[in-house]
């Protein structure tokens, strides 16, 4: 059962939609219960990295297509996963930006190790990237 909690001043936890009412009612009183959290993803952060990706594309001329700079910059950051391909041999692909493969905050540490590859990669000020960013956005 999944349900969404807002965390209180008190360290209390709070249902946030009233859609989840009735799933709570189910949990009984007075037992235990173990609970994962997991932030979920802003879409507006997501439309904001899909921003930085064409900030890079239109200003870099060595990638003809964006999907392959997504890529390439994914794996330059860290995330990845390792593979064989069809001649046996190891080689890295980038792992998937899905919102159900990435949480708010593994998205966020995603997006802030782009942004450092860029820096390094086009020799670019920080602050530059993230106020550009905005005019994408």
């Amino acid at each position: 059962m999944k349900i969404t909690l807002v965390k209180q001043l008190n360290n209390t936890f709070k249902i946030a939609y009233d859609s989840d009412y009735e799933k709570a009612k189910k949990i009984k009183v007075n037992e235990f219960y173990e609970f994962e959290y997991k932030q979920p993803r802003n879409y507006q952060f997501h439309k904001k990295f899909f921003a930085l990706m064409e900030l890079v594309f239109n200003n870099q001329e060595a990638y003809s297509n964006k999907e392959d700079l997504r890529e390439d910059l994914t794996i330059e950051a860290g995330y990845f996963r390792l593979t064989e391909n069809i001649h046996g041999q190891t080689v890295k692909k980038a792992k998937s930006i899905s919102f159900a493969s990435m949480d708010e905050t593994e998205f966020s540490e995603l997006y802030n190790s782009i942004v450092n590859v860029i820096v390094n990669w086009l020799k670019i000020d920080k602050q530059d990237i993230i106020d550009n960013v905005q005019q994408y956005f």
